[in-house]
């Protein structure tokens, strides 16, 4: 299936490496688009990334070249802030993969840009560079970044496909300044691209990607950078294919997407400890068999509510859903929910989030029932 969208490459891991729907009967749900939010067709290319404020405001990355260049930023009804689209204009040169907005309202992002640092830059919150960040990082990271998460006590950990300062998973200080120490300890012992890094309740790094050692594609790092020598051998090299994106729910448990065919057809569930959550995956199994026709690229856990535990997963597949589906806390499809918005997208999810209010902000390459860009109510 192919992964370009205009003049978006999107990056996942099978990149880095070298239509039909259920219940078409219009009789069905609708698919809950939230009318009030419109982004008022401002993006004309594909959505890869979006992080969230506290104050509501949506911030996407992609490799569109409006309203402004790779970066954008809406409000909560999707009006795109003019004042912050002005500020960062074109100084990102090339596509935004990764997103992260820290507390004081800084926005972190990642890619294979070179500008205005190499691949890590930061901005201040009204769109404006961050420039002693960016001096800082400088020519630090030779590679691709896809993934960026904060820490409590500010500090930056990013996964990709680079050597420098360490390989595929490396770690900054909130001024932008590699850390050693953390950065020695992992080292090379990663062997190819990182996809995904979930920090857990202990501090420690679930990373998913392609790689074959320390473990096979899924693989936990203490917070010191040192392996996870028990998680690991739990783990034992169960996920047969690569892992685009990881979350960790609000009992610790560890859920995974990508384009794999063990321990279930491309979503898995691990305990905390790296246990296989064979319950769920059989009942995924059961549920999807070999029907799902592609790849799942990005998910999101819902994490309070009558639906906690329910995982929203985005990607690049039209069975048995399109584009889009939800899978139930027990491994089973929401199939009244999924086959609602079956009928709608056009084309692939890359991104999903839930705002403050509980709502999913979708980004991607369709272009209905929202450009690029959707909220369901």
């Amino acid at each position: 299936m192919p992964r370009t969208h205009s003049r978006f490459v999107v990056v996942t891991l099978t990149t880095l490496l070298a239509i039909a729907c259920s219940g078409s009967d219009d009789s069905g749900p609708s698919l809950g688009v939230d009318a009030e939010f419109s982004t008022d067709s401002a993006l004309d290319d594909t959505v890869g990334a979006i992080a969230i404020q506290a104050d509501g405001k949506i911030v996407v990355g992609g490799g569109f070249s409006t309203p402004s260049r790779s970066l954008a930023r809406f409000a909560a009804d999707g009006t795109p802030d003019s004042a912050f689209n002005a500020n960062v204009a074109e100084v990102i040169d090339k596509a935004v993969y990764s997103v992260a907005v820290q507390a004081d309202g800084k926005i972190l992002v990642g890619g294979y840009f070179t500008a205005p640092s190499s691949r890590l830059a930061r901005l201040n919150s009204d769109g404006t560079l961050d420039t002693a960040f960016n001096t800082a990082v400088g020519d630090a990271i030779d590679g691709g970044v896809v993934s960026i998460d904060v820490l409590s006590n500010g500090d930056i950990v990013i996964g990709g496909q680079f050597t420098t300062p360490s390989r595929s998973l490396a770690r900054f200080d909130a001024n932008g300044e590699p850390i050693q120490s953390f950065n020695t300890a992992v080292g090379d012992v990663v062997n190819l691209p990182i996809g995904s890094v979930a920090v857990d309740a202990d501090g420690g790094f679930i990373v998913g990607g392609a790689f074959s050692t320390p473990t096979t594609s899924l693989a936990r790092f203490n917070s010191d950078g040192t392996l996870d020598a028990a998680f690991n051998a739990k783990v034992d090299d169960s996920v047969a294919g690569y892992v685009s994106t990881v979350e960790i729910d609000t009992t610790g448990r560890i859920v995974i997407g990508g384009q794999f065919t063990a321990p279930s057809n491309s979503l898995a569930r691990f305990a905390a400890d790296g246990t296989p959550d064979d319950d769920f995956n059989q009942e995924f199994s059961a549920a999807v068999g070999d029907t799902l026709d592609g790849y799942v690229e990005k998910l999101v856990v819902e994490k309070s509510g009558e639906k906690s535990g329910r995982i929203t997963v985005g990607g690049w597949f039209t069975t048995p859903h399109s584009w889009l589906m939800a899978v139930n806390d027990d491994g089973t499809i929401d199939t009244t929910t999924s086959t609602a918005w079956s009928k709608e997208l056009d084309a692939a999810v890359l991104s999903v989030m839930i705002d403050r209010d509980g709502r999913l902000v979708v980004g991607g390459a369709f272009t209905t029932p929202g450009r690029h860009l959707m909220r369901l109510g």
